[in-house]
Formats: structure tokens, sequence, C-alpha cells
């Protein structure tokens, strides 16, 4: 299994919230204090940049729970679009954790540098977690994501798969079809020492999912498609 550093960033100030609201796809303004929620920044183009666990001490105090990436990335990138907003931001470190088999099993992906800007939230079910508002008003991506809502579209889907044990192969590594297409892409994987194979999420296109797939350049490893996250 994978050991990963936790990290957090720190949003505090008298427009904590408002900026937050403003910036991610689900409803900070809506949350209520020392609560939770499943939220997420994404590119104009409507792709995850990151994707977190954001907790509300009050209006002026957010902590952001990384699942996955770079916290002084993100801090970095976010202070660009602080303008007049009475914001700072501030990183902290965490204990390592562990990629688990119970966050591969719950369709809990993880979103690092290698899947930055490349997948829409539908696509990773982020959907599925509540961590998007088509309702709440501008964010960067909210066109996209009220399109998709409404109008439909969306053809790609979370899914877990596995594969005789081996290595544990990276995010972003390619899964191809018969043909040897680029048909999905790996999200995050570890081992199930018990059953002595590999799980894993991928983002499949959904018609991909319904014919046999090979990880990595051809011929590759074969690989069963477990479930979909719907």
């Amino acid at each position: 299994m994978m050991s990963l550093p936790v990290q957090v960033l720190e949003i505090s100030g008298v427009d904590a919230a408002a900026f937050a609201h403003a910036q991610f796809c689900n409803d900070v303004l809506a949350l209520a204090d020392e609560h939770w929620q499943w939220n997420a920044w994404l590119s104009p183009q409507g792709r995850v940049r990151a994707f977190f666990r954001l907790r509300r001490a009050n209006a002026a105090h957010l902590t952001l729970t990384l699942r996955g990436g770079d916290a002084e990335w993100m801090r970095t990138e976010l202070m660009r679009f602080v303008f007049r907003a009475k914001v700072s931001m501030s990183v902290a470190t965490g204990v390592s954790q562990t990629t688990t088999l119970a966050d591969i099993r719950a369709g809990l992906p993880e979103i690092g540098a290698e899947l930055r800007d490349q997948l829409l939230p539908q696509w990773i079910g982020l959907d599925r977690l509540g961590a998007i508002s088509v309702r709440k008003g501008c964010y960067p991506g909210q066109e996209i994501m009220a399109r998709l809502h409404f109008k439909g579209g969306n053809k790609r889907s979370l899914y877990r798969l596995l594969w005789p044990a081996g290595e544990v192969v990276p995010p972003g590594t390619a899964l191809r079809d018969s043909a040897g297409v680029e048909s999905g892409v790996i999200v995050m994987a570890t081992h199930d020492a018990q059953a002595g194979c590999i799980e894993a999420l991928a983002s499949l296109p959904d018609a991909a999912a319904e014919g046999q797939l090979r990880l990595g350049p051809s011929p590759g490893r074969a690989v069963e498609i477990f479930e979909r996250f719907a």
C-alpha cells in the first residue's frame, strides 16, 4: 500500500467562507458551523484541480483536507484570486496515511498532480458524493456542471477494477481496449494482500467498460471490472 502525507490547507479571515464559496463547486455558505462536506476546486473547463474534505469551524475559518495533491501548490494558485478579500491561507502538515482498500471500495478517489486538470467531477464520481452544487451561483467550471446536470451527456464513470497481484501502478496509467486504443485511466490502486490481487479505481468511458480492458502498453495485463459507482 502507498503511504501518503495528509495535505491540509487552512483558509482564515472574515471573507474566508465567501471566498471559498466563489471558488469551489459545493455550497460553502450553506454549510453549518462545525460541519463538513466533500468539495472540489475546478478549472474553468470543469476539470478537477483538487478534491478535499472541507470543514467549516465558522465563516472565518475553514480547513481543507486534500484527497491527494499538494496543499502548497493549491495555496499558491488560490492566492492569485484573493484580490481585495480579507483572507489568509496557510499549509499544515499531517500524519501520513495509507491508501486503504476501504477508500477504493467506497469509491473515494484521490486527485494528485498526475491527474490534475484532466477529469470532470462526474468522471470520478464526485456528483455521487454530493460534492457539486449546480444551484449556488457562479464558480469556475459552473456552466459545464450545470449543462451536464440539466442536459445530460456524461458518458464516463468511476469503476472499481481487479487484477492478479503484481506491481501497483501509479495514477495516470492508461487502460486500453482490445484494439489497443486508450480507454480510461487509473485513479488510484493498492494491494489486497488477503485476496492476493490489486484493486483500483479507474475513470472509464461507459462503452469501454462493456468490453475487455488491458493495463498499460500492448499486450498489457487483463483487468476485471468489478463495479461501477453510479
